[in-house]
């Protein structure tokens, strides 16, 4: 881990402990004890988008790659990522699946990183479909308030730009095309680098070009998987005896999705979700215990999930660590 990485570590358990000291712990216990054996049903939700997120790259693998995978070694390889980004504080997930697509398939490299950044670009253009939509949500149920909307719309707009701004990248191949102004002043080892990014632009960029009926289902399944975390969120609710309507719901959603997109670069945004929630649900329902309860119950159900991840990779045999020490 860097020591960037692990400064804005410390910052979130920080920011988790400001949290846990601000609310009330048996009020917190109180609102966990409603939950119970309910939470095989969260799970069952949050199994339902990894679902469509899981079939969405297997889209992207089946477009760029030209290999056609089971949709249950998909399955596997993506539960496992994930399993490893979260054990190690999202660090080196991403790579990790293109090790696995390279060793049980014998897929290059620059074509499994290839579909990871498609899948990715495709997933943040249906996020700001669903933030868009979230905005209204927020504006319509009136209960945030003015300062809160206004900050929801500033970081709506510099998430958006920023998403188009890397499509942009991809679609008109820039990187190439700055490469190509710069290679003569730059060492053979770079060029060989950007030589290796400009295939995988390429079979990118082909994709957007030709492939517009894949984009859009593409987009269509990510979307689905955004609003399953908005029915998540409200079936939360209704597990724990509070009322709100799938309106809310879908505007915590949405203040949650974009406050952990800006702050990517904390650890699996751990105390940065935490508060979001906190302030969130403070605001519609007066109870800082309720909104730290949820929060728990998200991250319960990815720590449970996670744990299924690296069974999958503990029965593939894979050493987590000696992975690591390779990426």
């Amino acid at each position: 881990m860097s020591k960037f990485k692990f400064l804005y570590l410390i910052f979130g358990v920080s920011l988790l402990f400001l949290i846990f000291n601000y609310v009330d712990f048996n009020s917190l216990i109180n609102e966990l004890n409603k939950l119970r054996f309910n939470i095989l049903i969260i799970l069952f939700i949050y199994f339902f988008g990894f679902v469509f997120d899981c079939y969405s790259w297997k889209l992207c693998i089946d477009n760029l790659v030209k290999k056609k995978l089971r949709f249950y070694e998909v399955f596997k390889i993506r539960i496992i990522g994930e399993a490893f980004n979260y054990i190690f504080f999202q660090v080196g997930g991403e790579p990790v699946k293109a090790f696995l697509l390279k060793n049980k398939f014998n897929i290059k490299y620059k074509s499994s990183i290839g579909s990871l950044i498609l899948a990715k670009t495709i997933i943040l253009f249906a996020l700001i479909i669903f933030c868009f939509i979230g905005l209204f949500c927020i504006f319509y149920t009136n209960k945030f308030g003015a300062n809160f909307e206004k900050a929801s719309l500033i970081g709506f707009s510099l998430f958006t730009t920023l998403i188009i701004l890397f499509f942009i990248i991809q679609r008109y191949k820039l990187t190439t095309k700055i490469h190509n102004i710069f290679k003569h002043k730059l060492s053979q080892k770079f060029n060989l680098f950007f030589k290796h990014l400009q295939e995988t632009e390429h079979k990118i960029s082909e994709f957007y070009k030709k492939k517009k009926k894949d984009f859009f289902k593409i987009l269509f399944f990510n979307l689905c998987n955004w609003f399953i975390g908005a029915l998540e969120l409200y079936v939360i609710f209704i597990l724990l005896n509070q009322k709100i309507s799938f309106f809310e719901a879908v505007a915590i959603e949405t203040l949650v999705q974009l406050v952990r997109a800006m702050l990517f670069f904390i650890p699996s945004n751990l105390g940065t979700q935490e508060g979001v929630f906190v302030i969130a649900v403070n605001i519609l329902k007066d109870s800082t215990p309720l909104g730290l309860a949820v929060a728990i119950i998200r991250r319960l159900r990815e720590v449970i999930w996670i744990s299924i991840g690296a069974i999958f990779g503990y029965n593939q045999k894979i050493n987590f660590m000696k992975i690591k020490s390779k990426l």
